[in-house]
């Protein structure tokens, strides 16, 4: 029996809750203008997981999905980062990045501890809020050993509500505050969760805002093939000091996982190769689907308990690393 076999019934459920996300969710972005199919496919996942009982054979293949495919759509993401455009952008957007992505992620395990986190649930938040949003959140995951399904959700909703929150506030705070079109498409680019909030801040604040928020946006997810590589070395430091002495059960994570090496490849290929704009375009929409059938086969796997059981204190976390992220993009928007 072939050993792609036991995967295709598990497969074909995540693909068409990928094919009713994308179809529900272009409705959505085209009545309010909004890319939710994170969000989409999270919430149809769940409705699914509990209304219907979804059947054993098709157990392997969501977990393939959920997993597997999910690193597959990180490593594609590497496909979209221009770096030599962002090393165009000059040195404060660059500075003002690496103090948002350094700072947020070195604060998240202490400030989750104080609101009763785990560590595992504090790097996923930490990473969402200070990278690249839900890409982060699923690279976090590839690389922590202690997983927990609940956690991963709700750090993703966590992104995409406040994260949405920031295509309205953004814009409405720079023009407050009277910052002219650089320092608003830093301050966009360096606050702003995810790729697809950015661009719809950007267009909200913009046409020629638009480009110097996504430039910078770009720029936060470069950084994830070297943060996730470090926290990948911290990560096995850490279980090994957990770990019992001689304890054979003790699984340490890889040194540098292989979506991780795929990611950064793709970002030396769009670097130093002419890629054909069809071909990134064809990349992006293959990585959504990914990214939706993923987050639809997570969605399955939780139960209406464990979304009441998670409370408050991950989204009032995650909007005090929000706060942080913002106060550092808002000081390098006014330097810039």
């Amino acid at each position: 029996m072939s050993p792609l076999r036991p995967l295709v019934p598990g497969l074909v459920l995540c693909a068409a809750g990928a094919a009713i996300t994308l179809v529900v969710s272009a409705a959505i972005q085209h009545a309010t203008g909004l890319s939710l199919e994170l969000l989409v496919a999270v919430i149809l996942g769940i409705i699914a997981g509990n209304l219907v009982r979804v059947p054993r054979a098709a157990d392997a293949g969501v977990l393939f999905t959920s997993k597997k495919l999910l690193r597959v759509g990180v490593g594609l993401l590497g496909l979209s980062v221009p770096a030599a455009e962002i090393l165009d952008l000059g040195w404060m957007p660059l500075v003002t990045v690496g103090l948002v992505v350094t700072i947020g992620l070195l604060a998240a395990i202490p400030l989750g501890r104080a609101f009763g986190l785990t560590r595992e649930q504090s790097l996923l938040i930490g990473a969402g809020c200070s990278i690249c949003g839900a890409a982060a959140i699923a690279a976090v995951e590839g690389i922590t050993t202690r997983k927990r399904q609940h956690e991963f959700i709700t750090a993703i909703a966590v992104i995409v509500l406040l994260g949405t929150l920031m295509i309205g506030a953004g814009p409405l705070a720079a023009h407050l505050l009277g910052w002219d079109n650089i320092s608003t498409g830093v301050f966009l680019g360096a606050s702003t969760h995810e790729v697809s909030q950015a661009v719809a801040a950007g267009q909200v604040a913009g046409a020629a805002v638009l480009p110097i928020a996504v430039t910078v946006k770009l720029a936060r997810v470069l950084c994830l093939g070297p943060m996730m590589a470090l926290l990948a070395v911290a990560e096995r430091r850490h279980v090994k000091s957990s770990a019992r002495p001689g304890d054979p059960d003790v699984v340490l994570p890889p040194l540098i996982p292989v979506f991780v090496i795929g990611f950064v490849s793709l970002v030396l290929v769009r670097t130093f190769v002419a890629v054909p704009e069809p071909v990134i375009d064809a990349t992006s929409w293959i990585r959504t689907l990914l990214f939706s059938a993923a987050m639809f086969a997570q969605g399955l796997g939780v139960t209406a308990a464990t979304i009441t059981t998670a409370g408050h204190k991950p989204f009032a976390f995650g909007g005090i690393l929000t706060l942080v992220v913002i106060a550092i993009s808002a000081t390098g928007a006014v330097l810039v």
